[in-house]
């Protein structure tokens, strides 16, 4: 894993959050990627979880998506990176700040395994 490869999937990643686009989400992922929005949240396992998850909160409740990269890292043993991001977004409503960082497995250029800590607060 090089990060080049983690900015070049989380730009992606940001490209499918703002078009709000599931199928682009999806090529993200290996096909039984694992998707965990938070670490006490159950995981979405595989395509047909992560979609539904994606378009339930990300389609349905979501609006107005500004999704912004910061930096990104790689361990030393370079198995695992991780992505700083930030996101202002219109959600249920309320217009919404969340910062947060991404930690990821990859299988070539694609994410085995997506563990998000973030935190959101409204703002005004």
């Amino acid at each position: 894993m090089e990060i080049n490869e983690i900015r070049k999937v989380m730009n992606k990643y940001k490209k499918a959050w703002e078009n709000q686009d599931s199928n682009l989400i999806l090529e993200c992922f290996t096909k039984k990627g694992v998707y965990q929005e938070s670490p006490l949240a159950k995981p979405y396992k595989g395509y047909k979880e992560i979609r539904k998850f994606w378009d339930k909160e990300v389609i349905s409740k979501t609006k107005n998506i500004k999704f912004k990269l910061g930096k990104c890292y790689i361990s030393k043993d370079k198995k695992t990176g991780f992505a700083e991001w930030k996101c202002e977004n219109i959600y249920k409503g309320e217009k919404n700040l969340m910062v947060g960082i991404m930690i990821l497995k990859m299988k070539g250029n694609k994410i085995s395994y997506l563990n998000e800590y973030w935190n959101s607060m409204e703002i005004r």
